[in-house]
């Protein structure tokens, strides 16, 4: 090709200096032939889509990563001041398989439901069911990486025993999560498959909000007295009685969570490049193993991967 146009234009030059073509001309066609391969340099450089999200998030090395400080086992700030719990390891691995580094940033749980996140995050990896109203403003990996069951704990001294005895007792949950809707009957808002639904809420319960799950176990472990009663994914009840807190279950599990990664659907960018890769990854980990690995790494030896 170097030899090919090397003689073009000399050959040029020769008809230009006898005359038969003018300079514009000749300086038209030097230009064209100069640049006839500027196509294939770009296509052979890459081009960044700058309105795909995946592609953006590649290009900078990094992925902006929501979750939970105060929900272990999943996600915590651990002694050290870092972030650790199966969440982290799960998101941590998700951006290896991106290529990229993970920056954890923490929303207040409600700010992360209601999608709408102004680009401040692009991903969140913190324990987020799957809900009919959710999937009107998130969009979700599929399938879920893990799954937990809703449970009602209560503390010892309490003697409450059965579902029967919390009807018109106070209970603390973590503010719009399924475990509200289900306890104040929003069914609409709970959204959740019927098949995965096993009770019906108690009546006359004042639901006793807090920002996180693990503010409950707090509560209850620091002598509060506004409640004895909590509803809360059984990992968490689990962990809490792990930690001798004083606290026991109170009936079987009243429904199940299909946990996946979250993504907004109103971002700026296009996120259906980065929800799909998300969700081969997440396929990956489970058929190779990863999840079933850190599930019992993080869950006291329980896979909670498998669903319900």
């Amino acid at each position: 090709m170097i030899i090919v146009r090397r003689l073009v234009l000399s050959r040029l030059h020769f008809l230009f200096r006898s005359g038969f073509i003018g300079g514009v001309a000749l300086l038209w066609i030097l230009l064209v032939s100069c640049s006839g391969d500027t196509s294939k340099k770009t296509t052979q450089q890459g081009v960044v889509d700058s309105n795909d999200l995946l592609a953006q998030i590649q290009k900078r090395g990094t992925i902006i990563v929501s979750t939970d400080p105060n929900y272990a086992p999943q996600s915590y700030v651990n002694e050290d001041g870092e972030y650790a719990g199966f969440d982290i390891d799960v998101a941590q691995e998700i951006g290896k398989r991106l290529g990229v580094e993970v920056e954890f940033v923490t929303p207040d749980w409600d700010l992360i439901v209601a999608g709408n996140w102004s680009d401040r995050w692009e991903m969140s990896v913190g324990s987020v069911a799957i809900t009919k109203k959710r999937q009107q403003l998130l969009d979700f990996a599929t399938p879920p990486y893990y799954y937990t069951l809703a449970q009602f704990a209560a503390t010892n001294n309490t003697g409450i025993e059965n579902m029967d005895q919390i009807v018109g007792q106070k209970v603390c949950v973590c503010t719009e999560t399924v475990y509200e809707y289900w306890l104040s009957g929003e069914e609409e808002r709970l959204g959740l498959p019927e098949d995965s639904v096993f009770a019906l809420p108690p009546s006359d319960v004042k639901i006793m909000p807090m920002k996180t799950d693990n503010e409950c176990v707090q509560s209850i472990q620091s002598g509060r007295e506004e409640f004895a009663i909590f509803l809360s994914s059984h990992t968490i009840v689990d962990a809490a009685i792990d930690n001798g807190v004083p606290i026991h279950k109170v009936g079987k599990p009243v429904f199940a969570e299909h946990l996946a990664v979250a993504f907004d659907k109103k971002g700026s960018k296009d996120n259906s490049q980065l929800v799909q890769r998300v969700s081969g990854i997440i396929s990956g980990m489970r058929t190779d193993g990863t999840l079933t690995e850190l599930s019992i790494q993080h869950f006291d030896g329980r896979d909670y991967t498998k669903r319900p």
